[in-house]
């Protein structure tokens, strides 16, 4: 952390001024509109739940396209049916009487108009196309620009609406969790009290609040039991409500079957946990025993003007409290004594509040008695005396004249601290230690109105706030975090490299992490303030009073928890605190669900294990190590095999929260594929932890980074870990033959980081996303694939390569061209490849190497790939136009020693290499060359002078062809043995003739390429009659261009009608039920039937008769020509279940033939 800096700028009277308070609030024009209503599901991890954007989840109306809690998703296995957040306020309403707010999300219609008086969403946060909230993996989802974009992101002047951009939690397009919904609400349109919030706008209802909802889900393991609910509530109103309460409810369905859960409350952990009596469920459950729900708050609001650390961190900053002057009496910890009653007489100190600002103001007792206002209210303080103490019940007043609002022994003197499990007393700003006259600011520990907002002034984590603009734990670091208030480094918006935190708050955006809104540690947490249990259909929303919902609901004190089976309803609240306009209070909750256990005992632990990850990414400002990015899968179903392929896009992936904490935030190791019958991947979900709970995937298949990192992940879950894999090289196809026709499989490829060892954070996975609704509708992410495989059509003719040509150059690598999608390769389309070459330095050579590729759709005029370099063998292409190329090369020009040679072993052999002659260095032509011996004057020599030295043209018995193209070349002769024009060696000397070949090269300059010398392995020279073949390993190089064409797929109606007679039905006989059925997930009922005829025509139509010669069945069966099954549901065409026996079909296929055949169906 940078805070060296701020501590030196202090020291020196630089003092750190903070932006100081939310600005002078003006409020917005968002109001509600039920035609906005959407919902979504959320199903980023192993959870799966509906929730709508009006402050709400689950299913509150048991409609089928609903989802309660379920886990793990796509088994039926239900925990809870409802979470509803509920905001309430004691108001002066217009009549100047005090009056009682409870606002709800769902529920509620005016009686008269029939309009709801429900929360509702705010338009401008969803694309008005679409049918689901706003999520981060759905940029479908998102505002467009029709709309303006975001509606709280149009006032950005750099990029207006963030079109086409996240609007994140930390800023634009930042993914801080691995799936993100964003919601924004208005309480507008309740006006069933008179009461009016916005002076603005006489005709808004409600409160005058406005919620921003983000649902929040990591698929890291150790939280993919886990989601997170943050309701981030402002007063955009004009008036300050002085008590506010939230108040979360949860209706239980632990098991599916309410009338045995057994819910509890535990207020030290701030958690309600849901159980079932008998952990038996419904029968989606099966011989499994149910587990255990539960909701951590999290996030409470606080309280940033009672003068108590009310959440008890002032301690987790010692340097900051050590640099408040005189801190034991300026900010002391509680003691039993200060929650006693007290004497005051005339004289004594007394402390006022004032009402608006909360400013401290030091008096003293009157002398003769009088009449003292303090937040508002008047008190009447006797010439005698008084005593005073503060009011048990939380009332949000000062009624013992300290100072303090609300002390309470309970929370303050013992105060819970759940991760060391220790009771311990909190600080409070010790208002009594001034002076009279002294006027103290809210949150400050020295006096004066003038005071300057440093953290020699200011108290330490003591009555901190969001909105303050002031980074109380002084947690900002100046090279991660000064980003701006879009949050977003490199956009030059206002704030960014600066020098100093850029606070969010007053604005739209979430300015920069470490301060007021991302900085979850600047809220002063009340925590729970109320917590009851009543059955189950005890209130009636839509006529409950709201005077009678505050007193149940929403008042602090009230702990109700019958702990007792049944159906009860849990309301959990926390409150007062008072909402001035433009400020924010947060109420959050995190839900886990566990089981498994071999006891109810052992899944609740469970589950606090999960909410103390829960509690960990809180802590780190709802951050948390984020699985690289999702694959998009591609499955091609065939003849007992299926073919999966997927692109590169998570091996692009950066883990932000890695890096933040010291890691490598480019951590992407590896993929696995995960194969399974069941949308829930319970087939595949067979490695247990130590306790023999079921916690990770098998996969059939991984593929790793050959980097070194291999084998166990050091950090176990619960004493399992994950296997990081044995450095095999990645890859991106993958053929699974291990299949049974007719079967739907359910795959995934994930893709997976290798963990953060010092953090103890195993290794995280992509999310595997599937949502089966109860009409059989699925809808998957985009890394799954369902997929059947099964035999193609009758007379089937696979795609191929219709012609392929090495139309110039002299390559001798090999072009593969592998047909993986025969749905998508393009008939008679033609390609071309084309390579560029460079030359490198080695060992003083100068040698010649591919250096990339580029494939062409030469019918359409587009080139597919581009100076790609992946061009040796072990380097894997990507899948176009449904073919895969791969390259075998030759690593560089060199001698083919295997076919070159004379046409006689007992010639005296050669060397063969670049041309060297002083300075002059031959390049490396790609050629094939034949050297024909004949007779003196066969052929001339060329004429040439190399530095001084002249080679005259003359008579030789030889001649050069460049065989690769087809032509004789010229040549340079040095003869140093004899001088009659032969080509030759002297055996006794070894003095050679040497041949300098001179040619053209692909720019069509000439230049010198290869010499040819003899040497003295052999018997004789050549004489006429005898030839010199030389062939090169060449690499592809600019001189190659190859062509081909594919051919796509077809049917042979002539093999078709020879194929009639391999027609089918599977199986046959039917008895009972067959291995291939969907799993049955409903309630009730034995689920999906099938029957299925194969190696079926492309086009027929099939009957089906019983043996009375009734007609039962028509199927028009019209299929793609890979796919020569039709699959049958066993209903007749009335829309029944047909009975046992036996039945005929009937094939006829136009032009091909007919088929008859039998089979039969046993009970």
């Amino acid at each position: 952390m940078n805070k060296v800096k701020y501590l030196l700028l202090l020291i020196f009277g630089l003092a750190f001024i903070s932006e100081g308070q939310v600005l002078q609030h003006k409020p917005s024009d968002f109001r509600a509109d039920v035609n906005y209503r959407r919902n979504s599901n959320v199903d980023g991890n192993n959870i799966r739940a509906t929730i709508f954007n009006s402050g709400y989840s689950g299913d509150p109306s048991n409609r089928p396209d609903y989802i309660d809690y379920e886990w793990p998703k796509n088994t039926n296995r239900i925990y809870i049916a409802l979470v509803e957040i509920f905001l309430g306020g004691e108001v002066v309403g217009n009549t100047g009487e005090k009056i009682y707010l409870v606002e709800i999300p769902t529920g509620r219609t005016d009686p008269v108009t029939g309009n709801s008086w429900n929360i509702e969403p705010v338009p401008g946060f969803v694309n008005p196309q679409q049918s689901e909230i706003a999520r981060s993996d759905n940029p479908n989802s998102w505002p467009t620009g029709v709309q303006g974009g975001w509606r709280d992101k149009r006032s950005d002047p750099n990029d207006p609406g963030w079109v086409g951009s996240w609007n994140g939690f930390f800023g634009k397009n930042i993914f801080n969790a691995d799936q993100e919904f964003y919601y924004v609400t208005s309480d507008d349109l309740y006006k069933r009290q008179p009461y009016t919030p916005d002076t603005t706008d006489p005709s808004r209802g409600g409160l005058g609040l406005l919620m921003d909802v983000r649902t929040l889900a990591w698929s890291q393991v150790l939280i993919n039991d886990v989601l997170f609910f943050i309701h981030d509530i402002k007063n955009d109103g004009t008036k300050t409500i002085e008590k506010t309460s939230f108040c979360l409810f949860v209706a239980d369905w632990v098991g599916g079957d309410a009338p045995d859960d057994y819910p509890y409350v535990d207020l030290q952990t701030a958690t309600t946990f849901l159980t079932d009596a008998d952990r038996i469920g419904t029968e989606a459950f099966g011989a499994n025993p149910v587990g255990v729900a539960s909701l951590k708050y999290i996030e409470t609001p606080g309280n940033q003007v009672n003068g108590i650390d009310d959440d008890g961190d002032s301690d987790q900053y010692p340097d900051l409290v050590a640099m408040i002057t005189d801190s034991d009496n300026r900010i002391p910890h509680f003691t039993a004594e200060d929650f006693q009653a007290r004497f005051i007489r005339p004289g004594d100190k007394i402390v006022l509040i004032e009402p608006n600002t909360y400013n401290r103001i030091i008096a003293t007792y009157p002398a003769n008695g009088g009449t003292v206002t303090s937040l508002g209210k008047e008190y009447y303080l006797p010439p005698e005396g008084i005593t005073v103490s503060e009011d048990t019940l939380a009332n949000g007043l000062d009624e013992d004249f300290d100072g303090l609002i609300d002390e309470k022994e309970t929370l303050h003197l013992y105060h819970i601290n759940e991760i060391t499990q220790t009771t311990n007393p909190v600080r409070y700003i010790n208002y009594l230690n001034f002076n009279p006259g002294d006027t103290v600011k809210r949150g400050f520990a020295v006096a004066g109105l003038n005071a300057e907002w440093n953290y020699f002034n200011v108290a330490p984590m003591i009555d901190e706030s969001r909105d303050d603009g002031f980074d109380n734990d002084n947690d900002w670091d100046s090279f991660l975090d000064d980003n701006g208030l879009d949050g977003v480094r490199g956009n030059g918006d206002e704030g960014e490299g600066d020098g100093k935190p850029s606070s969010g708050a007053g604005t739209e955006f979430p300015g920069e992490p470490g301060i007021d809104k991302t900085d979850v540690s600047e809220t002063d947490l009340i925590g729970i303030t109320s917590a009851l249990q009543i059955p189950d259909g005890t209130l009636n929303f839509n006529t409950a009073p709201d005077k009678g919902m505050w007193d149940l609901l929403m008042t602090p004190g009230r702990i109700n928890l019958v702990r007792q089976v049944g159906e009860f309803q849990t309301y959990v609240s926390s409150g007062y605190f008072p909402i001035l306009p433009g400020q924010r209070q947060r109420m959050a909750v995190s839900i886990a669900i566990s089981g498994g256990g071999n006891t109810k005992d052992a899944d609740i632990e469970s589950v606090i294990k999960k909410q103390r990850q829960a509690t960990t990414a809180y802590a780190a400002d709802y951050q948390f190590a984020q699985a690289p990015l999702q694959v998009t899968l591609t499955a091609v179903a065939g003849d007992g095999q299926v073919t999966l392929y997927w692109d590169d896009e998570a091996e692009k992936s950066f883990d932000r929260y890695i890096n933040k904490i010291g890691g490598n935030g480019h951590d992407f190791e590896g993929y696995r594929i995960y194969r399974a019958t069941d949308a829930a991947f319970q087939d595949a979900k067979v490695i247990t932890d130590a306790y023999g709970v079921k916690t990770l995937l098998r996969p059939i298949a991984q593929f790793d980074l050959k980097d070194g990192i291999t084998g166990l992940h050091p950090i176990d879950i619960n004493g399992v870990k994950f296997d990081l894999g044995n450095d095999t090289g990645l890859r991106h196809v993958y053929v699974d033959r291990d299949v049974v026709n007719g079967q739907r499989y359910f795959y995934a490829v994930t893709a997976y980081d290798f963990g953060y060892e010092p953090a103890r954070i195993p290794p995280t996975e992509t999310p595997i996303q599937v949502n089966v609704y109860n009409d059989g509708t699925i809808t998957h992410s985009k890394n799954v694939a369902i997929v059947r495989p099964t035999a193609s059509a009758a007379g089937y003719l696979p795609p191929e390569v219709d012609y392929f040509e090495h139309a110039e150059g002299g390559a001798t690598g090999s072009v593969n061209i592998n047909v993986i999608d025969p749905l998508r390769i393009k008939d008679g389309h033609e390609y071309e490849i084309t390579f560029k070459d460079t030359i490198l330095k080695i060992e003083n050579r100068d040698v010649a190497k591919t250096s990339s590729f580029s494939l062409k759709d030469v019918t359409e005029g587009v080139y597919l790939l581009s100076d790609d370099p992946r061009t040796e063998f072990e380097d894997e292409l990507p899948v176009i136009d449904g073919f895969q190329l791969s390259f075998n090369n030759v690593q560089d020009i060199s001698i083919n020693n295997l076919k070159t040679g004379w046409n006689d072993d007992g010639i005296y052999q050669f060397n063969f290499e670049p041309v060297l002659y002083l300075t002059v260095k031959g390049i490396q032509k790609p050629s094939d060359y034949k050297i024909i011996i004949g007779e003196p004057g066969s052929a001339f020599s060329k004429d040439t002078t190399l530095f001084g030295k002249h080679f005259p043209s003359k008579p030789v018995n030889f001649k050069v062809i460049n065989v690769t193209e087809n032509k004789e070349i010229e040549f340079v002769f040095s003869e140093r043995d004899g001088n009659d024009g032969r080509l030759s060696i002297d055996p006794v000397s070894g003095r050679a003739d040497a041949i300098y070949f001179f040619e053209t090269d692909k720019s069509g300059k000439s230049r010198f390429t290869w010499q040819f010398v003899l040497n003295l392995k052999g018997q004789r020279n050549p004489e006429a009659g005898d030839t010199a073949n030389i062939f090169l390993n060449k690499p592809f190089l600019s001189y190659d261009v190859y062509r081909f064409r594919m051919k796509s797929s077809a049917v042979s109606q002539e093999k078709a009608r020879d194929e009639l007679d391999r027609i089918r039905v599977v199986p046959n006989p039917y008895i009972a039920a067959e291995t291939w059925e969907p799993r049955n997930t409903y309630t009730s009922g034995r689920g999906p039937r099938e029957i299925h005829f194969i190696n079926l025509p492309a086009k027929c139509t099939i009957r089906i008769f019983n043996v009375s010669g009734a007609l039962v069945k028509t199927i028009e069966h019209e299929s793609i020509f890979e796919n020569g099954t039709e699959i049958w549901d066993v209903m007749s065409d009335e829309k029944f279940e047909i009975s046992y026996g036996i039945y005929v079909y009937h094939i006829d296929a136009p032009g091909i033939g007919q088929k008859t055949g039998t089979f039969a169906i046993i009970k």
